[in-house]
């Protein structure tokens, strides 16, 4: 206990040593520092509490950091207009810091025959795996969360590497997302898969009802490249917890990392805690590789991407009716109602929108602004735009946006901006690619503001994937509702208003699987809810209790509850072969009425019943 509380206040005296502490004297609670303390001392006490509380060990184990994440590193080719796939070469993957354009490594990309060696390497370890309590489930988690916590600048340098993210881009949306999917799973996931009793009814009132949730067998994960520490792990944790085993197929494009350190961290942790590695099997390559994990016969699925690609998943996957969870991307909107403070809501808003350079599938992508504040806030949006620092984050310090990962996109993100100004909009900032004074091979598009954009607009419809902010005005809660509702995407949605009655009348009425008042994306840190959309955004839920059950089979159960005193018996009437189906006839539908009807129904449905069976069944069969 005394070296957990150590810990804590030395990251406390760390905090405050980087603010001064004068502003704080006078007073505390008007001083713009005063949520940050209370922010940083809540969580600390949160920490220390669960931390104390932990009743599971921790197995330490160690894993080599890629030499080309490592500070100083300069080795690798520069290559001129890269692409992941070479056409003479179309059986590797060529991976490259898109940042920089320096060559990583060139990969072999897996084949049909490769998912179907990984496949049956993983069902013999989940055969041993899914016997495990939860107790030793809970010693891999906890140990894959401290070696997580231990290397997290590791984690982020090798994602930073291969994707083009800002250090503090990794930190929230690798590192930050991933603990705490851990943290909730630790804690909650055994409640949510623990046999739940259910109501038997009046009928079946002699009968205990439950539902088993046990594991699918084995599970396919195939995940986008914008997180690639996250997108991996969070799937890879449920579907571990819940006793299965998985192939985890990873984008192409962050086929370096996955392979020379993500997957390594994954298998190393089970194996230091006595398990079977081989219950996680990580693959990387083209169309072919994703084809067969989807036919392969797993026993469960989970796409992240694009629609486009995500009916493609659902078809294939339906010739072995293999169930799927799909999540395919939005064009999530920030409604800002006329009584907000804009002084509080823009730094949320560039954060939503220029996060990991606007890569995120519930990313900012349309704000949608009170007429009467729209001039205010794009003078402050815009202002704040043109100071944002772009370039390679493991080069130079200080770095707002990194780069675009994959490569092509530039010319696409052009058009959408230029065809939006000839109809009608008006760009303030950006638009266009940027080239890099000292990194010119690197892939970098300007931090864009576009305003008077339409929901005819083609920007308005597709989904940019990019760091581009799209105001849109309005006058009425109603007209901004239309706006919001005028995508096929329909993922999450943010609204922002002092007026709680007026921000919930917007919430309910947006088409969306998911919506946060007065703040962005924070059902996602908010585990214990299920994460997901509806229409061209795809179906089904991970997170949460949703989630975990969604990689388990759910099975109905009912047992006698007195099992010495009153177990099902059929009257004679009722048994095959009938001797009078007539009498059958009325018993069964007194018995109805005696569950179903009201008091004077079922009073007259028991006498029925009972002169039927006793009178009734001496008389002769009716024809």
């Amino acid at each position: 206990m005394a070296a957990v509380l150590k810990d804590n206040i030395a990251i406390l005296r760390t905090s405050l040593l980087q603010i001064d502490i004068d502003l704080l004297t006078t007073n505390p609670t008007a001083s713009p520092l005063f949520p940050y303390l209370t922010f940083v001392t809540l969580a600390l006490v949160a920490n220390t509490l669960f931390r104390l509380t932990r009743t599971y060990p921790s197995i330490p184990f160690h894993v080599p950091v890629p030499e080309e994440a490592l500070p100083g590193w300069k080795g690798g080719s520069i290559l001129k207009n890269p692409s992941i796939q070479d056409p003479a070469r179309p059986d590797q993957i060529i991976c490259y810091d898109p940042s920089t354009g320096r060559h990583l490594a060139t990969i072999r990309a897996h084949t049909k025959a490769d998912v179907t060696s990984a496949l049956a390497k993983a069902r013999k370890a989940q055969a041993k795996w899914e016997k495990t309590t939860f107790a030793q489930r809970k010693v891999v988690l906890q140990s894959l969360l401290d070696f997580i916590l231990l290397h997290q600048e590791s984690i982020c340098r090798v994602a930073a590497r291969d994707t083009g993210k800002t250090m503090v881009d990794g930190k929230f949306g690798e590192i930050l997302t991933t603990c705490e999917r851990i943290r909730w799973t630790l804690a909650h996931g055994e409640d949510a898969l623990k046999d739940e009793h259910r109501d038997p009814g009046l009928l079946m009132f002699y009968k205990s009802a439950r539902v088993q949730y046990r594991p699918m067998g084995v599970v396919a994960a195939l995940v986008s490249w914008n997180y690639p520490f996250h997108n991996t792990f969070g799937p890879l944790i449920t579907a571990l917890f819940a006793g299965n085993g998985i192939l985890i197929k990873a984008s192409e494009q962050v086929a370096w990392s996955t392979t020379t350190y993500f997957a390594q961290i994954a298998r190393t942790c089970l194996e230091a805690c006595g398990h079977d590695p081989d219950l996680v099997q990580f693959l990387v390559g083209f169309q072919e590789c994703g084809e067969a994990v989807v036919t392969s016969g797993v026993d469960g699925i989970t796409f992240i991407g694009s629609p486009q690609v995500g009916a493609k998943v659902a078809t294939a996957a339906s010739y072995n009716l293999t169930p799927c969870v799909l999540e395919l991307g939005g064009k999530d909107v920030a409604i800002v109602n006329k009584d907000v403070d804009l002084e509080a809501v823009v730094p949320i808003l560039m954060r939503g929108v220029f996060q990991n350079c606007g890569q995120n599938c519930i990313g900012l992508e349309r704000i949608i602004v009170h007429e009467s504040l729209h001039e205010r806030l794009i003078e402050m949006a815009g202002s704040r735009i043109k100071q944002l620092k772009q370039g390679p984050p493991l080069e130079i310090e200080n770095i707002d946006c990194g780069a675009m990962t994959m490569s092509g996109r530039n010319k696409a993100l052009e058009r959408l901006v230029k065809e939006a100004v000839k109809e009608g909009a008006t760009l303030v900032h950006g638009g266009e690619g940027y080239v890099h004074p000292k990194f010119p091979d690197g892939q970098f598009f300007a931090p864009t503001l576009i305003t008077d954009v339409r929901p005819d607009m083609k920007i308005a419809q597709e989904e940019a994937f990019a760091p581009i902010m799209a105001v849109f005005k309005f006058k009425t809660l109603d007209e901004a509702i239309t706006i919001a509702n005028s995508t096929r995407y329909c993922l999450g949605s943010n609204v922002f208003s002092r007026n709680q009655k007026e921000g919930q009348y917007m919430m309910d009425r947006l088409k969306v699987g998911m919506s946060n008042l007065n703040d962005f994306g924070v059902n996602y840190l908010c585990q214990s809810l299920p994460f997901g959309g509806v229409g061209m955004s795809g179906y089904g839920r991970f997170g949460g209790p949703e989630g975990l059950r969604a990689v388990c089979h759910q099975k109905a159960m009912t047992m006698d509850r007195w099992p010495m005193l009153i177990q099902t018996f059929l009257p004679p009437v009722l048994q095959y072969p009938m001797n009078n189906v007539g009498d059958a006839i009325v018993v069964t539908r007194d018995l109805v009425n005696i569950i179903y009807a009201g008091w004077v129904g079922r009073v007259h449905a028991v006498f029925e019943i009972v002169r039927t069976l006793l009178v009734g069944a001496n008389q002769p069969e009716q024809l």
